[in-house]
């Protein structure tokens, strides 16, 4: 259950990532480039960089996300909390919601629950509804009002947010459960993609899977798993990886 920390995978870090991030400890808060990032959102690579480093030109935007990290020069990496608020927006955009009513709700959120990742803190999956019809109402917000007001826009939501869990003080996420037997934890391998349980990138179990004629017994006795959490990896590799 989304919030509900799950005790197998350990004890969550109640300091919040966005702290964590302006203390400088950057290897515990995760760092993903735009084309990691949007294979795990589920977004293309130009709506990752408009909406997080914004657009200029003829259709100049500013950009809808906050982000943790500056840009070296024209290319910039983000954060795990960066990355959840890139998901949740495009869980907005693929239910249909405009994007204006989605930088509304970013902003509005915002100011309401008080934090720089809205889309990443735990009262969205908790009590979706009542926050956002709050918010959208203290900046007398019709059309988002609206659009979020039916049941199936927040299971919908809440579906793409189940397999979050949230840090028990701050409420912001502390990993993802992104697949089956598969981990994003920003404390662990740098927020890397790890086979659930330990700790091992599955960039690295596909790689060795492949390098050893696909013997997936083989490659469990060489890690230490399950034949399951190699066929884990390689699948989630398959469908996530470099090569998605």
């Amino acid at each position: 259950m989304a919030g509900a920390l799950n005790q197998s995978l350990g004890a969550v870090d109640a300091t919040p990532v966005e702290d964590r991030a302006r203390s400088g400890r950057i290897l515990d808060h995760g760092v993903y480039i735009v084309a990691e990032a949007r294979r795990y959102a589920g977004v293309s690579d130009s709506t990752a960089r408009s909406w997080l480093r914004g657009r200029s030109g003829r259709k100049a935007s500013a950009p809808l996300l906050h982000s943790d990290y500056e840009p070296c020069g024209k290319d910039f990496a983000i954060s795990f909390l960066d990355l959840i608020d890139l998901f949740v927006a495009g869980r907005f955009r693929k239910a249909g919601v405009s994007m204006s009513v989605v930088r509304a709700a970013y902003e509005s959120l915002g100011r309401e629950l008080g934090t720089e990742h809205p889309f990443a803190h735990g009262e969205l999956y908790l009590h979706g509804k009542r926050i956002i019809r709050a918010a959208a109402s203290a900046v007398s917000h019709e059309v988002l009002c609206e659009v979020t007001s039916g049941q199936l826009f927040f299971r919908d939501l809440k579906a793409g947010l189940e397999k979050i869990d949230y840090g028990p003080v701050h409420r912001l996420a502390a990993r993802w459960r992104i697949a089956e037997g598969v981990l994003i934890d920003p404390r662990v391998a740098m927020g890397k993609p790890t086979v659930q349980g330990t700790g091992t990138a599955t960039a690295v179990i596909a790689s060795q899977y492949g390098a050893n004629g696909r013997d997936g017994a083989l490659v469990a006795d060489l890690f230490g798993m399950s034949e399951q959490d190699v066929a884990n990896a390689v699948e989630f590799e398959r469908a996530f990886g470099k090569a998605a």
